[in-house]
């Protein structure tokens, strides 16, 4: 019997832990990064010369897996190989219009999710300032 007793202890801590450790899981945990960058457009200087996109999908057993933040990092990385920004030479390129989307799923039984699949999707436009002559 003292057995039984420990392993539903066991169960009950495990159940507790895991859902008060939240594992970044939340659409809200790490999403509020930001770079304040300030531009003046005042004259169309510039044209939007392509649309890039990066994802990355990270699965969580039980709530454990990787960190937000290298789900984010893999993402932008796999962005930045496709926008490609020094194939301009000697033009300058950038990026704007950034945003993240997240998609999940999961396999719920008996209330519990045993199994979440996270795939962050970092899209921006990619644009080529225009030179003044």
């Amino acid at each position: 019997m003292k057995y039984i007793s420990n392993f539903k202890n066991f169960i009950l801590g495990s159940f507790v832990l895991i859902f008060i450790s939240g594992c970044g899981l939340g659409p809200y945990s790490s999403m509020n990064h930001s770079t304040n960058t300030q531009v003046v457009l005042s004259k169309a200087n510039f044209k939007v010369i392509n649309t890039v996109s990066g994802s990355a999908t990270a699965r969580y057993v039980l709530g454990i897996g990787p960190s937000e933040s290298k789900l984010i990092a893999r993402a932008k990385q796999k962005l930045m190989k496709k926008a490609n920004l020094s194939a301009g030479g000697n033009k300058s390129r950038a990026l704007i219009n950034i945003t993240v989307d997240e998609t999940f799923r999961y396999v719920i039984f008996p209330y519990i999710p045993w199994y979440v699949s996270k795939t962050l999707t970092v899209t921006a436009d990619v644009i080529e300032f225009i030179p003044e002559n």
